[in-house]
């Protein structure tokens, strides 16, 4: 059956004002960082709730004492069931139109909610954040942040800025976006089936036409990611694996919709890229005395994009990463391979629930 290109389907939502929105934490053991994702979240002005899944440290008094409301469960139930029972429990839909979800070591802008309202149209369900990694002087030369921060940077200035365009938005972030109460109604009472909660929620969005899904390239936050091999290997693997799981459960690409069609010219790129690095590998095996030359030149594409992004994020050492920036490159394609063997073998998953990277700590008032 064909369906309409834009599955809006006529779908339209109330205006938001800034003092009806909200600011949901699910967090386990997170006593190292949630006092400073709880200020930075005050800061704009928001109230903030938080929900301590089972936490075994001292979670749930540093919330509070930065200045959250705090629920505390007696049984692990994972982010996405954690983030029920808060709204729930803190009768959020009915005090608020719209929430804001964080993880608990995200640090937001003072001016994260004005910019996210700029972007949330009548016809908007979801908002998503602009990801930045917080990259502290003191882990200036680890290697995982220098990429995550080029990641980052190269993703959301081409893909997700045509993506929200043309309301074809894949993947959200799922550690700083805002959402419509009606949405959250809908979609948090379902238990994700997926190891990546916010993928459900983004394809239940579209597929079910409950509104668009839109980038909010000034709402900022800062992230914490990866700081070792394993760990970044691992998160991307998680990222990619509920990535495919998606693709799988929602069929994507059978139908004749426009998200369909730009999520097969997306999966085509992906199938390109990955074919690249054999063929890389191949072309510079035989290349005999242009060997260099061939070098020369992967190292320089790469190179222009680097350069590019050091400028836009105002982090000139990100140059100096450049090798590492390109090998990583190269074991992302091995890590999406891994993720969709995965996928195939393990659709589906009874609990969304994952252990988080290791984390530093993060005091109150931090400035990101």
């Amino acid at each position: 059956m064909t369906e309409r290109s834009d599955p809006i389907r006529g779908s339209r939502y109330r205006p938001v004002a800034g003092n009806q929105i909200a600011i949901l934490i699910a967090c386990r053991n997170g006593a190292n960082t949630i006092a400073g994702a709880v200020s930075a979240a005050r800061a704009t002005g928001a109230p903030v709730y938080v929900v301590s899944d089972a936490s075994t440290d001292g979670t749930a008094r540093e919330a509070a004492t930065a200045g959250a409301a705090v629920l505390e469960l007696t049984r692990n139930v994972g982010k996405p069931a954690a983030l029920h029972e808060g709204y729930v429990r803190f009768g959020l839909g009915g005090l608020f139109r719209a929430v804001v979800i964080l993880d608990d070591d995200v640090l937001v802008a003072p001016d994260f909610l004005d910019r996210a309202l700029e972007q949330l149209s009548e016809r908007v369900a979801i908002v998503v954040g602009h990801n930045v990694t917080w990259w502290p002087h003191e882990r200036r030369w680890n290697p995982w942040l220098a990429k995550r921060a080029y990641s980052y940077w190269n993703y959301q200035a081409v893909v997700r800025r045509l993506q929200s365009h043309f309301n074809v938005m894949n993947c959200i972030s799922g550690s700083n976006s805002l959402y419509r109460t009606e949405l959250l109604d809908v979609l948090l009472p379902q238990q994700p089936p997926y190891i990546v909660d916010d993928t459900y929620w983004v394809l239940e969005t579209h597929r079910r036409g409950l509104g668009r899904v839109v980038y909010a390239p000034r709402a900022v936050a800062h992230l914490q990611d990866p700081t070792n091999g394993r760990d970044w290997y691992k998160q991307n693997l998680r990222w990619l694996w509920g990535t495919f799981q998606g693709i799988i459960g929602h069929r994507v690409g059978r139908r004749n919709t426009r998200f369909d069609r730009a999520y097969l010219l997306l999966m085509l790129h992906w199938v390109l890229y990955v074919a690249g690095a054999p063929v890389t590998l191949w072309l510079l095996a035989t290349a005999g005395p242009g060997l260099g030359v061939g070098l020369l030149f992967l190292l320089g594409g790469h190179a222009l994009w680097v350069a590019l992004a050091s400028w836009r994020l105002r982090r000139p050492r990100l140059l100096l990463f450049l090798p590492v920036i390109v090998v990583a490159d190269q074991l992302y394609r091995v890590i999406m391979v891994h993720a969709l063997v995965k996928a195939i073998r393990q659709p589906t998953v009874d609990r969304c629930v994952w252990d988080s990277p290791a984390r530093f700590a993060v005091p109150a008032g931090s400035d990101a």
